[in-house]
């Protein structure tokens, strides 16, 4: 016990003196000194040194934590620890599993991150002194341009050998010279046979046919082989074969790996087709890859033929961002075309420096993020592949299809208006229908299948019936005072019994009828004195009431009149009502939709979803959307003086108290004043803001409007055409299907008498307007406290506006005060006008017509059906593409973590290229183009390079450098660095000729050597390194396939056009044109070695595993092939069985087979023949055959 309490006074002794001393020296505070030494560093040498300190085995991220010098610099990633500044400390976030996960093996607890919080919050007092910190140099550019990739290719001098007459061209000799430097000698050559087999399954990826095979035997010229290669190149199965390999480097895919609101690409099969067109073509790979990049920003007469080609990151992978941050999934997009591109074309793996500088190879974050950039200043947008002429033919043709079919409506209408009158012979039989429909319900309340029940061979309208039944049925005195005509008739159904049917009682039915007969003499009487009716107190009379009834100018659309009218009634009588105080609901005429309190996302048109998070809305909600008022009858007043209009109408406009939302459907507005489908308009506000009543409250409200039209492809985010809050028009994006505002919000709405006003111009493409009123989150009791906001003087504006008309009626002040003819005029009103007992809907009209008014429509259709067809034909295919956008420097995401940001970096190419100087782009654009110029230049050391090597990996299986899409430090060195310089310059020198370097290529001796083993050969280069021999290959599982169909007599040859899937059993066409799914791959594609479509593919593997032998001898496609492949040797091949079995082999092996063959092949088929049939002995030996490594291998 003594012992230890000397002890801990020697080490209390000790601690104090320390402290002391460190006060001394850097007067650190005390308190905090013990706070580290008890909280933060028994974490640190518990958890972290291990991993992080002088004496681990490896210093991870570059990072130490044993010294204060070194754990505030930080590591790799950036700053570790900024005293005071916990947000900035990468440290921290690590411990919270934010930016990376520290310690690895598992998070600590809550209370000790809280500790480093708080000790980073109070300046991370340290008293550790010395140490050592990792030096980072910056990036030496001087000498990472001499590594071997960062050089341009030059010619070197072509070696001498000694073989000269084994070489056919250059490439030989490149080959040669190091074969006979390590004292080894070539291949022989390869034998007709198996070269044209080779030949054909490397250029076109199918097998050449016995009659190829056999002419090439005959043919003992020396350029027979070239002549083979030639007619290769010029087939069009050459850019099938070839376009798949660059698909596999563009990531190619027709879906997303997720499912939920998943952008698909419905049309992607166009860049594919575009790709191997641009192949068959021998498109120069420059441009090749220019129009990938910039396709849209190279500006001629033909750029609609190209646009399809931006399919390279229009098509890419678009990440989930649903419930997580939407920062990330933007720059995870930015990454996967940063690395498609700088892998794919440049060789170079950018990608690693999204957290920090890349560790190997000359690329800093900054590069990262000057190219992260480019791809955010550039949106995702659907585009033509057809010329402007062709799409302004197509829009010409369209609208003149609406033109007619606006023609067609307005002739209905007027004939509909004329029609009305004859039917008032109908009254008796609607009285009788509906006096059925009634009885019906008394005992079965099924509304539907009633009115099915009475309408059935009636002759009637349901539109009408239902009018009928609306006033026959009313029970409310003051609402059967409003139908002077039928009070008799609600005197005799008050007498009827309510708990049984009588619809079918004779006697009922009768008098029924005799009111109805009644009510159509008294319409029928006052028809002569329509027109003056009408003009004495207007045709719409018994559906307004007289301080409701409007005048308005032509061509002005006052939006709250519409709330009182049903989407039957016509424009200008919906205009003539202007109910006080009438709720808007999506019946009325041109309301799509209301909403109130949704929170923060909502619908605001089909399929367009906003969120309104930016503007405070909330799930708050009071009152309703009204005409002329902001609650109730409380009218609006937008003076900024002491409010006076309570229970009056004071101002025309919309009141709508926050949070709420109304859409307006611009088509139903056009269809309903009988306008163009392509009318413009003018939108109008004169004053919005608070209303008068909230004067100095404490309101604050966020308005806005936003005008879209339906997306062109749900999933192409298309839809919004303009914004605006407050007055100002906003930037406008989406994430997750979602779009929202972006950029500075203008300060909400105050209530301090201030208003703005509003003047957007509605184009012509606009279908829908949404007005939206938000709480902007303020006060936080209460969010929406007297937020009373108000729309004075809103309105659409006809677009130019027609000049006022100007009418002179004389109307009589005596024949106005006359109540006889007000009724008359009501009754009259009630049957003929829009909403009217005997107003039949345009589209019911035409079924009535007789005559030349049924000839005239009957003429208009037969017009509109053909002007419908003629536009048809005008096919207009829109590619996934892409088009400028915002145009931004992106700050470096500190340890790629988009809320940790840092300094700016300016959009442009990687400095390794430019001398280690930056030069950023012009300002203006998204620097796509400049950076496509420059990777495609002769001047770029690895563009040519890469491609290059791709070529010669597609016909030797593997690459002079063995890592295709790697040329960096960690990549594979060049086996032949002359050879790859050759075929580099050679292609530039040959306008970036695809094409040449295949000749080159396939013309050599090495590319025609034997796939001959030989055991001290392979014991001296066991990988083949120096090109010894052919290398033996498997064909991917495109050739496999389409090999199989061929030889079975079923491949469809037909080119391009949209995928199909490779599941379908009837699908026949080359796998090329299977349908490539993210989400869920092929199971043959998968099982075979296909690459994964969500990110770029250098070259595939080559795996053996037995589900693929599985799938080989028992799947029904393997079925199907064999008996297609016997019914064709059965069919189509004479002879012997010997005979056949000859002619089997050359048509699936291009080789004669040998005796043994043949005598195992004649066996076989004789003993299953024996036991079964002749037929099904052919069946199971085409699959033996079908199913040997001999037809999936080219030698």
């Amino acid at each position: 016990m003594t012992r230890a309490i000397n002890v801990l006074s020697t080490f209390l002794l000790s601690f104090i003196v320390l402290l002391s001393a460190l006060q001394a020296e850097e007067d650190l505070d005390p308190v905090q000194v013990e706070f580290f030494e008890t909280k933060i560093r028994p974490v640190l040498v518990q958890h972290c040194y291990s991993c992080h300190s002088l004496d681990s085995d490896a210093v991870k991220g570059g990072y130490l934590l044993d010294s204060r010098k070194a754990i505030r610099q930080g590591g790799d990633s950036g700053a570790g620890v900024v005293p005071g500044k916990p947000e900035e400390s990468l440290l921290l976030s690590a411990m919270e599993y934010e930016s990376f996960e520290m310690p690895p093996k598992g998070k600590l607890s809550e209370e000790i991150i809280k500790d480093f919080e708080t000790w980073i919050k109070n300046g991370a007092v340290d008293p550790r002194q010395g140490g050592q910190v990792i030096t980072r140099n910056s990036i030496d550019y001087v000498k990472a341009a001499e590594f071997w990739s960062f050089k341009k290719p030059v010619v070197h001098a072509i070696p001498k050998v000694k073989q000269t007459n084994w070489v056919r061209n250059d490439i030989d000799r490149y080959v040669l010279a190091p074969l006979e430097s390590n004292h080894m000698q070539p291949s022989a050559a390869a034998d007709k046979r198996t070269l044209i087999r080779r030949a054909y399954y490397d250029l076109i990826g199918l097998p050449p046919t016995p009659d190829q095979i056999q002419a090439f035997l005959t043919d003992d010229s020396p350029k027979a082989f070239s002549k083979v290669v030639e007619m290769l190149l010029a087939s069009q199965h050459y850019g099938e074969r070839w376009g798949r390999y660059w698909l596999d480097v563009a990531r190619y895919g027709e879906d997303q790996a997720h499912t939920f609101k998943a952008r698909k690409y419905p049309r992607g099969y166009l860049y594919r087709d575009w790709v191997v067109e641009s192949f068959n073509n021998d498109m120069p790979y420059n441009t090749f890859v220019k129009y990938q990049v910039a396709g849209d920003l190279i500006a001629d007469q033909n750029q609609h033929e190209r646009l399809a080609a931006l399919g390279l990151f229009a098509l890419g992978p678009v990440y989930y961002a649903e419930n997580v941050e939407k920062a990330k999934a933007a720059a995870d997009e930015w990454d996967d075309r940063i690395d498609t591109v700088s892998r794919g074309v440049l060789g170079l793996t950018v990608s690693c420096a999204r957290c920090h500088d890349h560790k190997y190879d000359p690329i800093s974050t900054g590069d990262y993020y000057g190219l992260a950039g480019l791809f955010a200043s550039t949106n995702y947008q659907e585009r033509p592949v057809v010329s402007p002429e062709v799409v302004q033919s197509r829009a010409a043709k369209d609208q003149q299809v609406k033109d007619k079919e606006l023609e067609i409506n307005r002739a209905l209408v007027e004939v509909g208006r004329e029609l009305r009158p004859s039917l008032t012979s109908e009254i008796p039989k609607y009285l009788v229908a509906g006096f059925k429909f009634l009885e019906f319900q008394k005992t079965e309340n099924a509304v539907k299948k009633n009115y099915e029940s009475v309408l059935k061979d009636s002759g009637l309208s349901e539109t009408l019936l239902k009018r009928w039944v609306a006033i026959l049925q009313v029970k409310k005195p003051t609402q059967r005072g409003t139908q002077p005509q039928l009070a008799d008739w609600y005197a005799w159904v008050d007498t009827l019994p309510q708990d049984k049917s009588q619809s079918a009682d004779e006697a009922l039915l009768q008098k029924a009828s005799e009111f109805g007969l009644a009510l159509q003499q008294q319409v029928e009487s006052k028809l002569a004195d329509r027109e003056k009716l009408f003009r004495l107190f207007g045709a719409n009379v018994a559906f307004v009431k007289q301080e409701d009834v409007a005048t308005v100018r032509p061509g002005l659309i006052p939006l709250g009149n519409l709330f009182d009218d049903g989407k039957t009634v016509p424009l200008d009588g919906a205009l003539a009502s202007d109910a006080f105080a009438a709720v808007a609901e999506p019946t009325d005429l041109g309301v799509l939709k209301t909403a109130f309190g949704w929170g923060e996302r909502v619908h605001i048109g089909p399929d367009i979803d906003f969120d309104f998070v930016h503007l405070g809305a909330d799930g708050n909600a009071y009152g309703k959307i009204t005409n002329d008022a902001w609650l109730d009858k409380n009218g609006i007043s937008t003076q900024g003086e002491g409010y006076r209009s309570g229970g009056k109408r004071d101002e025309q406009g919309i009141g709508m108290h926050a949070n709420a939302l109304v859409t307006f459907d611009l088509d139903e507005i056009r269809k309903a004043g009988l306008f163009p489908q392509d009318q413009a308009f003018r939108f109008k506000v004169d004053r919005a803001g608070l209303n008068d009543d909230s004067l100095n409250a404490n309101a604050s409200v966020h308005f806005a409007v936003i005008v879209s039209k339906p997306h062109q492809d749900k999933k192409v985010m298309d839809a919004i055409l303009g914004g605006y809050v407050n007055g100002q028009k906003m930037q406008i994006t989406y994430s997750d299907f979602t779009y929202y505002f972006t950029g500075v919000i203008p300060p909400e709405i105050k209530a301090n008498g201030e208003f703005f006003d509003l003047d957007i111009e509605i184009s012509s493409e606009a279908k829908y307007v949404t007005l939206v009123t938000a709480g902007a989150g303020e006060p936080d009791n209460n969010t929406i406290s007297s937020d009373h906001a108000v729309w004075s003087g809103i309105r659409l504006e006809i677009n130019p506006l027609p000049k006022e008309a100007v009418a002179e009626v004389e109307v009589s002040e005596e024949d106005l005060m006359n109540e006889s003819l007000r009724q008359d005029a009501t009754l009259l009103s009630r049957m003929l006008y829009e909403e009217g007992l005997l107003a039949l809907p345009p589209n019911e009209v035409e079924a009535r017509l007789e005559g030349q008014a049924k000839q005239q429509i009957m003429m208009l259709r037969n017009i509109h059906e053909q002007l419908k067809k003629e536009a048809d034909s005008i096919q207009i295919l829109q590619a996934h593409a892409l088009t400028e956008g915002n145009a931004q420097d992106l700050p470096i995401y500190l340890a790629g973590d988009p809320g940790k940001k840092g300094a700016i970096a300016k959009r442009a190419n990687l400095a390794i290229f430019t001398e280690g100087e930056k030069i950023p782009y012009e300002p203006q654009g998204s620097g796509r183009l400049e950076f496509a110029n420059s990777i495609t230049s002769e001047e770029n050391p690895l563009t040519a390079r890469v491609m290059v090597n791709r070529i010669w990996a597609g016909h030797f299986g593997k690459g002079l450098v063995g890592t295709l899409s790697n040329f960096g430090t960690l990549g594979d060195r060049p086996t032949h660095p002359p050879l790859l310089d050759y075929l580099a310059v050679e292609f530039m020198k040959n306008n970036w000729s695809m094409k040449h370097i295949h000749r080159l290529i396939m013309n050599s001796a090495v590319y025609q050597q034997s796939s001959e083993f030989n055991a001290q050969k392979f014991e001296a280069d066991p990988d083949n390194k120096l090109l010894w021999r052919m290398n033996r290959r498997r064909l991917e599982v495109e050739p496999w396939r389409d090999g199989l169909l061929a030889v079975s007599g079923e491949l469809q040859p037909e080119m391009g056009g949209p995928s199909a899937e490779l599941d379908n059993a009837s699908n026949k066409r080359r796998t090329l044109y299977g349908f490539i799914s993210r989400h869920r791959l092929n199971e043959l594609l998968r099982l075979f070695d296909f690459p994964d479509p969500n990110i770029t593919a250098a070259a595939r593997p080559v795996t053996t595993v037995p589900l693929q032998q599985l799938f080989v001898l028992n799947s029904d496609f393997m079925m199907n092939r064999a008996r297609a492949l016997s019914l064709r040797v059965r069919s189509e091949m004479t002879g012997t069985v010997e005979e056949k079995i000859q002619q089997v082999f050359e048509l699936l092996y291009g080789r004669e087979p040998e005796d043994a063959d043949i005598t195992l092949g004649k066996e076989f088929l004789e003993a299953v023949g024996t036991e079964s049939s002749i037929e099904n002995a052919w069946d199971q030996y085409s699959l033996a055959l079908l199913s040997a490594n001999e037809f999936m291998f080219v030698d």
